[in-house]
């Protein structure tokens, strides 16, 4: 089967969604040799993932995590792709802590860094949070402080029989894409932020034949894996209606535009400090494009009805302290 495969991928032709969550259930289940795997990636990188093939592989994936048992219901993810921030501090998981402090449930999905100078598991980390604990402690998280963080090595042990042969590669693959539309804790609201405008209607689709309550795949018209204020958003909406184009900006969420060169952090430690800062009541960017981020994700999972009034929701949590609060909380559950 995977010979047959190979040679279909090669000549340049597409795989259906059957076949491909049938040749990565046989790579996750550690029984493709590297070449193989290897041979596989490159080809589908050449000719260009299409939705079926992200899909497939995505449910494989699925099919093989460790998941998420809970008492909560209507859960958020913030997590990405990462890339194309240019450095900025982690606003994904700022914006996590924040939709929590607002009443939110949410499950956030994240690894260490891969192409950023921070990744959330780095930045969360660095705030004093067990980013490995076991996943009973994991799902005391969520059911106890409304906020878990999904470290995805822990949770989808079955990459490691692809781990080295990516870091040979050495370039992006397809494994690249399917982080966000994994989530352990299968949350069924998703802010999606990518790096990479032309990844954003492919993830977009891919969540949609995958099963979604409503998710949001963004990308800032500045690059900007994320909601920016910087300029226009491009969104593409998911709902089990199908696929809408919506552009935000910053009067959407009643804030002022503003530039990223606030919102640098050369490595974990320094995203961890504007993270606290933003959480202390700081005024300027880096809280302004939190409270953005975070009324998107409350917006997406129907805590408000519009932009403007989960932004509001937003700034409450921070200044209220409620925010501040679920970091402490869920660096306390995590280390129990």
């Amino acid at each position: 089967m995977m010979q047959a495969i190979l040679q279909q991928v090669g000549a340049g032709e597409n795989l259906s969604m059957e076949q491909v969550t049938e040749v990565f259930d046989v790579i996750m289940r550690g029984e493709a040799e590297r070449d193989q795997i290897a041979q596989l990636l490159m080809a589908l990188r050449a000719k260009g993932e299409t939705v079926d093939e992200v899909a497939g592989a995505a449910l494989a994936l699925r099919r093989h995590m460790a998941t998420i048992r809970t008492t909560r219901e209507n859960l958020i993810d913030t997590c990405g792709t990462g890339g194309g921030g240019g450095g900025t501090f982690n606003i994904s998981t700022a914006a996590a802590l924040v939709a929590a402090g607002a009443g939110a449930a949410v499950a956030k999905h994240g690894n260490r860094r891969m192409t950023s100078k921070s990744g959330s598991a780095d930045a969360l980390s660095a705030l004093g949070v067990n980013i490995e604990a076991p996943l009973e402690t994991v799902e005391r998280c969520l059911d106890e402080v409304g906020l878990c963080f999904c470290f995805a090595p822990l949770h989808h042990q079955s990459m490691r029989h692809v781990a080295e042969v990516r870091r040979e590669l050495g370039v992006p693959t397809i494994f690249n894409l399917l982080g966000p539309l994994c989530n352990p804790a299968r949350a069924p609201f998703q802010l999606l932020g990518v790096g990479r405008p032309e990844t954003r209607q492919l993830l977009a689709a891919a969540l949609a034949k995958l099963g979604t309550r409503r998710s949001a795949v963004v990308c800032g018209a500045d690059g900007l894996g994320e909601v920016t204020l910087a300029g226009e958003t491009h969104v593409t909406q998911v709902t089990d209606e199908g696929l809408q184009e919506l552009v935000w900006t910053p009067r959407d969420f009643a804030l002022e535009s503003s530039s990223r060169d606030a919102l640098l952090a050369e490595d974990p430690q320094a995203s961890a400090a504007i993270i606290r800062g933003v959480l202390a009541g700081e005024k300027g960017p880096p809280r302004d494009i939190v409270i953005a981020n975070s009324a998107a994700a409350l917006w997406i999972a129907g805590h408000g009805e519009s932009l403007a009034a989960c932004a509001r929701q937003s700034a409450e949590s921070i200044d209220s302290g409620a925010a501040a609060e679920v970091l402490r909380r869920l660096a306390e559950v995590s280390h129990a």
